[in-house]
């Protein structure tokens, strides 16, 4: 016969296994609700890429900057930067430049821009992401992409994406071909302003010329690639030259590249070589005021349209950006 006493180990178990099964219940719904939530380092609107199992999936950079330039057009929208505006945005880019991200983010918020980081598919390599953050990307004024996965030691500069056709092209090929690269890209067609106000080779009111005069105040050296028709230089694919500034090792080291891969290049300072010579570009004006090593490169229209050719010419510019990483002037 079952006594009082007798009932009570029993009843006790009961309420134990009763308050474990609670305890699971609870551990459940939690484990499944925390995999259910995006990941803390997710950034809201970073660059599209799927999510997967692991985080967001690698980013094509070609694939994001030829998204980003398919509008670009004569008489597109443009608006001028003010010079506080200018300021943030250069501010930004240093800040993210040396590891602050936080201190970049609010410079950048001030004026509508964004920091995001992505993997880039192609190489591999963690890349920064600094562009407008507003539905107002009308205002043309460009975008900013640091490889954060080696020291930062050049920079490769598209100023008339679309107008110089597929310069924006080679200037992803070059960032992906040498490390520690800074590609800065302007952000309408060279004739989207009026009176020239777009053209960013040859006004010093613009982010993308505050952008490299704060990377060159830094020392940086810098690679500006541009395109003409070969019909206004006959017998050349190419015109390398320092701008207005002496030219150095740099210059030659370019030079004999592109002859070795079959490409004739004129050297502007010792050839006669039309008006790509580059000695009014604003951003080459400033490299030669502080002695900072500037290349202007001028390529042929199947230089940079077709593949196979752009690519062996970034092949033969990132020797020139893997020697100044390298500390070689």
């Amino acid at each position: 016969m079952e006594t009082r006493g007798s009932r009570r180990p029993l009843l006790l178990s009961a309420a134990v296994l009763l308050v474990l099964a609670a305890l699971a219940a609870v551990l459940t719904l939690a484990v499944r609700g925390s995999a259910e939530r995006p990941a803390a380092g997710a950034a809201a609107g970073a660059p599209a890429g799927r999510s997967g199992p692991t985080g967001p999936a690698p980013v094509d950079l070609a694939a994001l900057v030829d998204g980003y330039t398919a509008g670009f057009t004569a008489g597109g929208p443009y608006t001028a930067p003010d010079a506080g505006q200018r300021r943030a945005i250069a501010d930004g880019v240093l800040g993210a430049l040396d590891g602050q991200a936080e201190q970049a983010g609010r410079s950048l918020a001030r004026v509508g821009y964004r920091l995001t980081e992505f993997t880039e598919a192609a190489t591999g390599r963690r890349v920064a992401e600094i562009a407008d953050g507003t539905d107002a990307e009308g205002r043309g004024w460009g975008r900013v992409y640091l490889d954060l996965s080696a020291r930062t030691g050049w920079s490769v500069q598209v100023p008339h994406p679309v107008s110089d056709a597929r310069t924006e092209a080679l200037g992803v090929d070059l960032f992906r071909a040498a490390p520690g690269g800074v590609l800065v890209l302007a952000g309408a067609h060279r004739r989207a302003g009026a009176d020239g106000a777009s053209d960013v080779a040859h006004r010093a009111d613009t982010v993308f010329a505050a952008v490299v005069e704060a990377l060159t105040g830094r020392g940086l050296p810098g690679i500006q690639v541009h395109g003409f028709d070969e019909g206004s230089l006959p017998g050349q694919d190419a015109v390398v030259s320092s701008g207005a500034g002496q030219p150095g090792p740099a210059a030659e080291l370019t030079a004999t590249g592109l002859g070795k891969a079959g490409y004739a290049a004129c050297r502007a300072w010792r050839e006669k070589c039309g008006q790509l010579g580059g000695t009014t570009n604003v951003e080459g004006r400033f490299a030669a005021g502080l002695g900072v090593p500037w290349l202007h490169v001028e390529l042929g229209n199947g230089l940079r349209t077709e593949p196979a050719r752009r690519a062996a010419v970034a092949g033969v510019l990132a020797q020139t950006a893997r020697g100044w990483a390298a500390g070689q002037g």
